[in-house]
């Protein structure tokens, strides 16, 4: 478990492992600071190999996106390259 300080803000962050079918467990630390609870929904990004988790919460998407995309501008992609991993990912999960 590390503690993280940014700015005014404390970062929980703990490791955990990617299991053989692909699934990752969320350390109970890292559950708590988000308020994760069982069944909420998250979205998932990979941005080369750095995987973000961002908790949708009833927002709009856009909404739920806006520290996301203050992010992806800090990383340098364009919003047409997170466009195109947001519709693969809807066109995966329809199928």
């Amino acid at each position: 478990m590390f503690l993280l300080f940014c700015g005014e803000s404390v970062v929980e962050a703990s490791t955990t492992k990617v299991s053989s079918k692909g699934q990752v467990v969320i350390p109970a630390n890292v559950r708590k600071a988000a308020s994760l609870k069982k069944g909420e929904k998250i979205l998932a990004i990979a941005i080369d190999d750095t995987v973000v988790l961002k908790k949708i919460v009833d927002k709009s998407f856009e909404e739920t996106m806006k520290p996301v995309w203050s992010k992806v501008r800090q990383l340098g992609l364009s919003e047409e390259d997170i466009g195109a991993f947001i519709e693969e990912a809807r066109a995966q999960s329809s199928s």
